[in-house]
């Protein structure tokens, strides 16, 4: 056992006490990327935007077919970044997640990594003075789904595990304009759940305390292989503590969905399990009336667009 880990685990730990009685002091955003079947624009309910891309958008095919996992699409990138800014929008997520792991026996270093990330982010800044980026899962990879994985191992086993998985990551967390992790729930144990996030959450406050942090929710369990609980719905009330920890510990959420559930299919947004979870969700909203801030699209003027270089 690594005898640093039990005194690393207080540090961090810790720190997340501290930063959780600082955050009942501030403002906190609720995002919406819900991708639900016929959504409406959930501005009026407080809930804000976020423009999300996803890596298929930002990466294309290396031409001399030597880099495995593509390079930036700058084109496409410079595109996208216009239209955020001509849309209005300031808060803008990446996700690119292929270039943290092996493909084809090939291992991006961290220098690479932080390079291409910097020229990303530099498009958007270019065309988009207003915007406030970075990517998902950084600057640390989902701990609560490594310990899923790793069911017979110890929790200092774990640790090290996710520890030595986000030391690629850091570099390219430092040149972001927030923390990005990963909250989403893999199994119904909400203590162990609450604990990973804090765990995280000291970790980002110990690295980058200037930092805000954005995490991403989702109401539905983790989709992970083999697991009893894929992708079937959160329940309103384990929905409604997950929002209070996130609130306790971050600045914000982006709640994200895709369109299906544990058996496939296409869930619409009048489906009563997403009303349910909306229902928590206003709950929560009601409980802090003056502490959610919503963030409003800025569109240009346009004689202003029209003059942007």
């Amino acid at each position: 056992m690594n005898r640093f880990l039990p005194v690393f685990r207080t540090a961090l730990l810790s720190a997340a006490l501290l930063d959780a009685g600082a955050a009942y002091g501030k403002d906190f955003v609720i995002y919406d990327r819900m991708d639900y079947v016929g959504k409406p624009d959930l501005t009026d309910a407080k809930l804000s935007k976020v423009f999300l891309i996803y890596e298929t958008e930002l990466v294309m095919p290396d031409p001399t077919g030597q880099r495995k996992h593509g390079v930036l699409n700058e084109k496409r990138i410079r595109e996208l970044a216009q239209q955020s800014y001509r849309e209005g929008y300031r808060t803008i997520s990446t996700d690119i997640e292929s270039w943290f792991h092996e493909k084809d026996g090939q291992l991006l270093s961290p220098e690479t990594l932080k390079q291409d990330f910097a020229r990303m982010y530099q498009i958007f800044r270019e065309e988009n003075p207003h915007a406030y980026i970075s990517n998902y899962s950084l600057p640390n990879e989902h701990l609560h789904s490594i310990r899923f994985y790793r069911p017979q191992q110890s929790n200092d086993e774990i640790l090290a595990k996710w520890q030595q998985s986000g030391k690629r990551r850091h570099s390219s967390a430092a040149i972001s304009d927030y923390a990005s992790p990963v909250f989403y729930i893999a199994t119904p144990n909400m203590k162990q759940w609450e604990q990973d996030v804090e765990t995280m959450v000291a970790d980002i406050k110990q690295r980058y305390p200037q930092q805000k942090i954005i995490a991403y929710l989702w109401p539905q369990y983790y989709s992970a292989s083999g697991s009893p609980h894929f992708k079937q719905f959160v329940d309103a009330e384990r929905w409604r503590k997950m929002l209070e920890v996130s609130y306790r510990h971050a600045d914000g959420v982006i709640i994200w969905s895709d369109k299906r559930d544990e058996h496939g299919k296409i869930v619409r947004w009048e489906d009563p399990r997403v009303q349910s979870i909306m229902q928590a969700t206003q709950a929560f909203i009601a409980k802090h009336p003056h502490k959610i801030a919503v963030e409003s699209l800025q569109k240009p003027a346009l004689d202003f667009y029209l003059n942007k270089p």
